[in-house]
Order: structure tokens, then C-alpha cells, then sequence
């Protein structure tokens, strides 16, 4: 229950700052299989937390990451403020 408690807590963080920033969102029940929040203007944003993810070294000091597994499509990952910087035109 530790986990389920700590997801959500992170959900509510993440859809604070979209919400801060000027965007509408919605946690979704169940997570629809989409994603955890649904953003306006945005799509459905899936949220992780855990106590270590390995891609962080992958950044080395780069400002955008991208990333690609096989036969998959590349994906990019910044950072959230940065992402929210990046909407808002900045």
C-alpha cells in the first residue's frame, strides 16, 4: 500500500504544476489504461515514481533526452519544468 500511497501523492504534484502553469487536469480514475492524468492540450500523461530510475544518468548534463528501444518509436524526455517551459513559450 506504500506504493499505491506514494503514486499518488506524485500524481497530485504533477497535476499541480500542469495546473499551475495554466493547463487543466484531471487524475483519471483507474488510470484508463491511458495514462494517470488526462491534460488539456496535452493527451494522457502516465506518472512514475520509484526511488531510482537508471535513465537519469543517461542525461549526463544534456538538456533533452532521447531515448529509443527497438522498433519503437524515439521518446523524448525533459525535465517537467523545462516541458512546462517549453508549452508556455519560453
Amino acid at each position: 500500500m506504500k506504493a499505491k500511497v506514494k503514486g499518488s501523492r506524485v500524481e497530485r504534484e504533477v497535476k499541480k504544476a500542469f495546473e499551475t502553469a495554466g493547463f487543466e487536469a484531471v487524475r483519471s480514475a483507474g488510470s484508463l489504461g491511458k495514462g494517470d492524468l488526462h491534460v488539456s492540450g496535452i493527451g494522457f500523461v502516465q506518472v512514475k515514481a520509484r526511488k531510482r530510475f537508471h535513465i537519469y544518468s543517461l542525461f549526463e548534463g544534456a538538456d533533452v533526452l532521447v531515448i529509443k528501444a527497438d522498433r519503437k518509436e524515439p521518446l523524448v524526455v525533459i525535465p517537467l519544468s523545462r516541458f512546462l517551459e517549453v508549452c508556455r513559450g519560453r
